[in-house]
């Protein structure tokens, strides 16, 4: 779990209301007003609630997890209820097989659909859906449930000839108030 602190700003004002005498007219009332605020800051927490799983998967046979499976990539974002943010993912190009000998590698890749997004809601169904490998806006939940839900799938194209073992890749998320 990682906190990403963003800063809040709201301005002090104060504004008066003035009316002058004119001749022959009695004084006008005079009023005036003040708006308080205080700068406060206000961060992110991101939970991981689940890696993108693959399972076994066949030598030379692409295989694919939509964002919406039940192996998905998913992640969980408490922020600024209502605050829009800026969705960035930086993705691998190939897995790294953790048990073979170095230079072991499966390739790894998102489509145009592959990430989905949703306000207030930890279910993919009715999820924004994006491409991760530009990102995207979004935005958090109302009071009292300020969170976004991410979820990412991919295909993995092993070689026919790939060794058998455990590959893995990192994928990080940024959210970033706007």
């Amino acid at each position: 779990m990682s906190k990403r602190p963003a800063l809040l700003v709201v301005l002090l004002a104060t504004a008066s209301v003035f009316a002058f005498p004119d001749r022959g007219f009695a004084q006008a009332p005079f009023a005036s007003f003040t708006a308080d605020a205080v700068v406060v800051t206000v961060g992110m927490t991101i939970a991981t609630l689940r890696d993108l799983a693959f399972g076994s998967v066949p030598k030379g046979l692409a295989t694919t997890i939509a964002p919406a499976a039940a192996t998905a990539g998913a992640w969980q974002v408490t922020g600024n209820p209502n605050a829009f943010v800026t969705i960035a993912f930086t993705l691998p190009t190939q897995l790294t097989n953790i048990q073979a000998l170095p230079g072991s590698t499966m390739p790894i890749s998102f489509g145009l659909t592959s990430a989905l997004w949703r306000r207030a809601n930890n279910n993919p169904a009715g999820a924004t859906a994006f491409n991760p490998a530009i990102g995207t806006v979004g935005r958090f939940g109302p009071p009292p449930n300020p969170t976004i839900n991410i979820w990412i799938g991919g295909t993995v194209s092993p070689a026919p000839t790939a060794k058998p073992g455990i590959y893995q890749g990192t994928i990080v998320l940024s959210l970033t108030y706007l």
